[in-house]
C-alpha cells in the first residue's frame, strides 16, 4: 500500500516515504542508488556491465525491427544480462541486429524460425517478444511452454481472445509474463502516480484525464529494394506484399491500428491512475487520409470511469465552510472521464498525458519535455509546501521560471526589467470568468536511461529471484485489462455506438 503521509525523523526534516517508489519496481534492486521520488536513475555506461559469466541472465529476442531494436539498446544499459540468440523471418533485420550485438561483444546465434531457437538454445533464461501483434500470443505461449520467462511488447495481442489465452497460459505454466507498458516502471511516472496523485493526494479528485499522440503525415514504411522478404516466408505468415509486412499495424489481420500502436501506452495510464478499468467508451474515427490502409488513421475517444468515493473523499459536495455538505446522487462513486486522441495528419503538440484534478494537474510525457505539476489557486497551499519540503523532492520549483526575466549575456544576471507585455495584454478584453492561472511546479524524479530500461530491469530482477507475477509492474492480467480497454475503441467506431463494459469483461 502507498503511504499517505511522510515520516518525520527526530531532526524534523521530512523524508520521502519509501513505499511509493519501491513497490514492485526496479528501484528496490541492487542497481538502484537509493529509494525515493527524487532518485535520478542512470545508466553507468553505453554498454551494460556483463563479463559473460554464468550468472548473467541469458536472453533471446524474436523480432529485430524497430521495437526489437529499442529493447536491445535498453538492455545494453543494464547489468548482468546477455543476448545469446536472435530471431526474425526477415534476413535484413536479423543480420543487422546480430552484427550489432557482435560488435557489443555479445555474439549470438541467429534463427529464422522461433521454434528452432527454442529447440536449440537450451541455456536461455528468458525471451523478449517484439514481433507483430498477431504473433504475440503464439510466441509467448510457445516460450512459456518451453519453460522460459517472457517479456512481450504491447499490445498484448491484436484480439481480446488471444490476450485471454496468454493469461491462461501464464497461469498454467507459472512462468513470468510481463507486458511492455513501460511507463509503469518509469520513476517519473511512479512519482506522479504514487506520490502526487495518490500518496499525498495533491490533485484532489481527478475529474478528467487527457492524452494525445499526434504525428505528421508520412509515407508508408519502405524497405531496401535489394533485401525483400523471402516470398515463400511472406506467404507462410499471411502477408500479401511488402507494404503489409512493413506496415502491419495498419492491417486488421496483423495489428490493431494506431489506437493499439500509439494509444495503448497512454490509455494504459488512464486505468493505472484511476485504479480501475472504464465503465464505457465512445469513439469517432475513420480512414481519412490513407486509403491504402485498413485501420483508422485518426481517432478521438472518451472513456468514463466509476471512482469510489473512498479514493478522493468525494461523497459530498462542499461549497464552503458556512454551508452544510450536500451528498452526491450516487452513494458509492463519482464519474471521472478520460479523453484520448491519436492523429496521423498533424504533429501539433506531439504526445503527452494530463491528469486534471480540482486541486491541481499533472502534465507529463515520456521524453521529459513535459514534467510539470500545476497547483490550482484554491488548493490548500500548506499541503503543497509540506510535500515540497520532502527530500528527495517529489515536487520542486527548481526548473520553473515564473516571470520570464531578461538576462544580460555579459553578467548572466536578470536585468531590472522584464520583456514588455504584448499590446493586447494591456486591453480590458479579459472575460471576468477566466480563472487565475495555476502555479507551476516540477516533478522531482528523474530518469537518465532509455525509456524501456526500467521496465526491462523490473522483469529481469523478477527472473533472477524466481519471482511471481506480483513482482512485475505490468503482469499479464493488467496487460489484458488494457487490451480490452484499447481494442474496444475500434469496435465503438465501427458500430457508431457507446460500449458499456461489465466488470467481468476485464477478468480472466
Amino acid at each position: 500500500m502507498t503511504e499517505n503521509h511522510p515520516s518525520t525523523p527526530a531532526d524534523g526534516t521530512p523524508k520521502a516515504p519509501a513505499a511509493p517508489l519501491s513497490r514492485r519496481t526496479f528501484l528496490r534492486s541492487s542497481t538502484a542508488a537509493g529509494v525515493g521520488a527524487g532518485l535520478i536513475v542512470t545508466s553507468k555506461t553505453a554498454i551494460g556491465q556483463t563479463d559473460g559469466s554464468d550468472d548473467d541472465l541469458k536472453i533471446g529476442i524474436v523480432g529485430c525491427g524497430a521495437e526489437g531494436d529499442a529493447l536491445m539498446n535498453a538492455v545494453r544499459q543494464l547489468d548482468k544480462v546477455r543476448f545469446i540468440a536472435v530471431c526474425d523471418i526477415w534476413d535484413y533485420a536479423r543480420n543487422a541486429m546480430a552484427k550489432r550485438l557482435k560488435a557489443y561483444k555479445m555474439p549470438v546465434n541467429d534463427y529464422v524460425r522461433f521454434e528452432d531457437m527454442l529447440a536449440k538454445e537450451k541455456d536461455l533464461d528468458a525471451v523478449l517478444i517484439a514481433v507483430p501483434d498477431f504473433l504475440h500470443h503464439t510466441y509467448s505461449i510457445l516460450a512459456m511452454d518451453a519453460g522460459l520467462d517472457v517479456y512481450c511488447e504491447k499490445m498484448m495481442s491484436n484480439t481480446i481472445e488471444n490476450a485471454r489465452e496468454m493469461v491462461l497460459a501464464q497461469r498454467r505454466t507459472g512462468k513470468l509474463l510481463q507486458i511492455g507498458h513501460q511507463r509503469r516502471s518509469n520513476p517519473r511516472y511512479i512519482n506522479a502516480h504514487d506520490n502526487v496523485a495518490h500518496g499525498h493526494n495533491l490533485l484532489g479528485w481527478i475529474t478528467h484525464a487527457y492524452a494525445q499522440w499526434n504525428r505528421a503525415v508520412s509515407e508508408p514504411l519502405g524497405f531496401p529494394k535489394k533485401y525483400p522478404l523471402d516470398p515463400a516466408i511472406m506467404q507462410e505468415f499471411g502477408y500479401e506484399n511488402m507494404l503489409q509486412f512493413r506496415n502491419w499495424r495498419m492491417f486488421k489481420k496483423f495489428g490493431g491500428g494506431i489506437i493499439s500502436d500509439l494509444g495503448a501506452h497512454q490509455i494504459d495510464l488512464f486505468n493505472w491512475f484511476y485504479k480501475t478499468p472504464p465503465k464505457s467508451v465512445i469513439a469517432s474515427g475513420g480512414i481519412d487520409y490513407y486509403p491504402i490502409y485498413e485501420q483508422y488513421d485518426n481517432i478521438m475517444t472518451i472513456y468514463e470511469y466509476d471512482i469510489p468515493h473512498s479514493m478522493w473523499d468525494t461523497a459530498n459536495y462542499v461549497q464552503n465552510e458556512d454551508t452544510p455538505p450536500v451528498p452526491r446522487s450516487n452513494p458509492d462513486h463519482v464519474t471521472s472521464r478520460a479523453y484520448y486522441q491519436v492523429l496521423t495528419t498533424t504533429a501539433s503538440e506531439g504526445f503527452y498525458e494530463k491528469f486534471l484534478g480540482k486541486n491541481g494537474s499533472i502534465v507529463i510525457n515520456e521524453t521529459g519535455a513535459k514534467n510539470s505539476v500545476y497547483q490550482e489557486t484554491g488548493a490548500p497551499d500548506e499541503e503543497w509546501q509540506k510535500v515540497a519540503a520532502i527530500t528527495p523532492p517529489i515536487i520542486t520549483k527548481e526548473d520553473v521560471v515564473e516571470d520570464n526575466p531578461v538576462y544580460n549575456k555579459f553578467w548572466e544576471d536578470p536585468m531590472p526589467w522584464t520583456r514588455p507585455e504584448p499590446w493586447m495584454a494591456t486591453k480590458s478584453n479579459v472575460d471576468v470568468r477566466v480563472s487565475k492561472s495555476p502555479s507551476e511546479w516540477t516533478l522531482g524524479a528523474k530518469l537518465d536511461m532509455l525509456a524501456h530500461a526500467p521496465h526491462l530491469n523490473n522483469f529481469f530482477e523478477a527472473c533472477r529471484k524466481k519471482g511471481t507475477q506480483a513482482d512485475l509492474n505490468c503482469p499479464a492480467e493488467e496487460g489484458y485489462k488494457t487490451a480490452v480497454t484499447v481494442l474496444k475503441v475500434n469496435e465503438a467506431i465501427a458500430t457508431g455506438q457507446k460500449i458499456e463494459f461489465k466488470p467481468e469483461d476485464f477478468v480472466v
